[in-house]
């Protein structure tokens, strides 16, 4: 049961025009990153890790990856193992900073072969989306109606500030992976992952520096926008979308419409052999075997290529201000689409239309790895992945990954596993997720507080993947290293 009345929709439209405050519309398998099991799923975590599997080859048929947080949204009553009937979700109030971030990945038969030990290639298809969102903080409360009540919550002279930034794309992702050097202690691979993108919808909005300023008429308190610019804008491609043609029909017109972006990724793996290795004459199980394995990666360098729809728009504030009656004549009291949403703007704004391409650029981040064998069949994990791609800088249109610092224990064989990553997000949560594999099934969750919890459906997720492999090993029988399952 939602408590978002008819009101609560006008205001939240007139919310996002003012201050913006919501969204429009191993990649993350926290539980298998830097295992030797992870099979071709390894490549999106670095593509050096594909080389050190003891699979002649492996296919995931399919995995599903979703990651969510906002403060902007509450969910109550509600978690993975209790009815929806009774939940409840609304838009939190207060003063304070808004921000919503979701990352989803679904990939489709990602294949990984050996061509020897030394030589690895992985190919396959991925549908990705990314969305940020932040604003300055205001106070809000779910009772405003216009842009008068609004402002008057918000009298300082704080500017109003926010930016949104999505991008979905298509990806065909080829890579290889291969050994550079091969001592008696250690071993170094390397992997390059070479992608090409089609960008099925992206959009940008951004608010700059845009103050309140109070008169009194007729002895009651009125307010004005002044100064700050704007920018809003999606791709063309979205246009197409019609009501009267079947999904189908419109799907295609909406992919027949995109634009060629591209991207790598590149990493770097150092595996520490057992004491007392066997050098030259190890058989071909304990070969993959390691005490430490490190791994450094770069990930997602490069963009989704895009053209500006006709009802994308950038402006400025007149000069002489802007009467918060006006706003709610132009904007909350209702607009049909989005080409009168634009004329709107155009009736009241100092605007001119965005057009041409633009880019945004993929979630470029460092990642660095390190997977401790432990004994038997227990591991412990740590990764730290970092932004990159901020230094970009606020004048380029990018997209931000999640993900911060890591740590998962784990139990596993070649067909089970337990698992418990313990996630510290760029957003600077604390997410205690859990893992199980059965064969070919991996089941898992971000954050326990949505199977346990009736109050955090608002911030995390979760993923399943299918991965078949051969039934046996590339020769002979393992005898520790968790490859065979324990006895019973």
């Amino acid at each position: 049961m939602s408590r978002i009345s008819v009101a609560m929709k006008r205001t939240i439209l007139l919310v996002a025009l003012a201050v913006g405050v919501i969204k429009a519309s191993a990649q993350d398998y926290h539980a298998i990153s830097g295992s030797n099991y992870a099979g071709a799923l390894s490549v999106h975590n670095n593509p050096a890790s594909i080389v050190n599997i003891p699979y002649p080859w492996d296919v995931t048929l399919a995995g599903l990856q979703a990651k969510y947080q906002t403060n902007v949204i509450k969910v109550v009553n509600y978690s993975l193992l209790s009815s929806p009937t009774a939940s409840e979700f609304f838009i939190t109030g207060g003063e304070y900073a808004r921000k919503g971030n979701e990352q989803l990945n679904l990939n489709l038969l990602n294949t990984r072969i050996a061509l020897g030990k030394k030589t690895v290639v992985a190919f396959g298809a991925n549908l990705r989306s990314f969305a940020n969102i932040r604003t300055s903080s205001y106070n809000f409360v779910d009772s405003i109606e216009t842009a008068n009540e609004l402002f008057a919550l918000n009298p300082g002279n704080s500017p109003l500030e926010a930016s949104i930034r999505t991008s979905n794309w298509i990806e065909l992702y080829g890579a290889i992976g291969r050994t550079l050097f091969d001592e008696p202690g250690f071993r170094i691979n390397a992997g390059l992952t070479m992608k090409v993108n089609r960008g099925i919808g992206g959009g940008r909005m951004q608010l700059d520096g845009m103050y309140r300023e109070r008169t009194i008429v007729n002895g009651e308190p009125q307010y004005a926008l002044r100064e700050g610019q704007f920018a809003y804008g999606y791709s063309s491609n979205i246009d197409r979308w019609n009501s009267n043609r079947s999904t189908m029909g419109n799907l295609r017109e909406v992919l027949t419409a995109t634009r060629m972006g591209l991207s790598l990724d590149a990493g770097l793996e150092l595996l520490i052999k057992p004491a007392g290795d066997p050098g030259f004459m190890e058989d071909e199980e304990t070969y993959y075997d390691y005490d430490w394995k490190i791994g450094a990666s770069v990930l997602d360098l490069g963009y989704a290529f895009y053209r500006y729809s006709n009802n994308s728009r950038t402006g400025r504030i007149p000069v002489t201000g802007l009467n918060a009656d006006r706003l709610d004549q132009a904007f909350v009291e209702g607009v049909a689409n989005m080409e009168a949403f634009s004329d709107s703007v155009d009736a009241v704004f100092d605007a001119r239309t965005l057009s041409g391409d633009f880019r945004i650029w993929a979630p470029t981040r460092l990642v660095l790895n390190v997977d401790r064998f432990i004994s038997s069949a227990f591991y412990v994990n740590a990764e730290l992945s970092i932004n990159v791609i901020n230094l970009l800088g606020d004048q380029r249109l990018f997209v931000r990954n999640m993900n911060a610092i890591r740590l998962t224990p784990r139990w596993e064989t070649r067909r089970l596993g337990a698992y418990l990553p313990l996630l510290y997000n760029a957003q600077n949560q604390f997410w205690v997720g859990a893992a199980v594999k059965v064969g070919p099934l991996l089941l898992g969750v971000h954050n326990l507080g949505n199977v346990f919890g009736k109050t955090s459906m608002a911030n995390g997720g979760g993923y399943i993947t299918i991965n078949i492999r051969p039934g046996k090993r590339v020769t002979g029988e393992k005898k520790d290293r968790g490859l065979d399952c324990p006895p019973y």
